[in-house]
């Protein structure tokens, strides 16, 4: 999902020359291609090394940004646990008000005053896909999501093992 959002994202702005329109074929070759400077990286660096040192490529970029164990294992060495509050941007989209009351109480500040938050939810200040038609991947391959999956999983393992709690597999399987 986020990789297939930036990759629109960044084609619709003109970031990336992208070769136009967005097809799922197109993605699926550039995620082929992401893992595959990924895998000849880990020939020669650890996880770390290769996450922290992204190639120039337009997919590759999201993809290393995604394995959220590495950056959080960093992170965690430095600070405790118990200054970290960790929310999924999906519970925080589904349910906005109650994102902002548990923040809230993380932070031990007063709660956002009811009537108030439930204004600003409303007037617009929510996260929508904004992008022109044209410019949206219709679908993704099953190949390309069999890839993804296969990729993750060993990410997702270890920041299920580093946040101990199997919500962060995303209702993947974990072994």
């Amino acid at each position: 999902c986020c990789m297939q959002s930036a990759y629109q994202f960044f084609c619709a702005g003109n970031v990336y020359a992208c070769d136009k329109p967005i097809t799922p074929k197109k993605y699926h070759n550039l995620v082929v291609e992401a893992v595959e400077l990924f895998d000849r990286c880990r020939l020669t660096n650890t996880v770390r090394g290769c996450v922290y040192s992204t190639p120039s490529h337009q997919l590759a970029t999201h993809l290393y940004a995604s394995i959220y164990s590495v950056y959080l294992t960093d992170w965690l060495g430095k600070f405790p646990r118990h200054q970290f509050h960790i929310m999924k941007f999906e519970d925080h989209i589904a349910s906005p008000a109650l994102s902002f009351v548990e923040i809230s109480k993380f932070l031990d500040i007063e709660p956002f005053d009811k009537q108030r938050l439930k204004e600003y939810i409303s007037t617009g200040h929510q996260v929508k896909n904004s992008l022109p038609e044209e410019m949206r991947l219709p679908s993704v391959l099953p190949e390309t999501i069999e890839l993804l999956e296969q990729f993750f999983a060993p990410f997702l393992k270890d920041l299920v093992d580093l946040l101990g709690d199997k919500k962060w597999s995303w209702g993947r399987p974990i072994s």
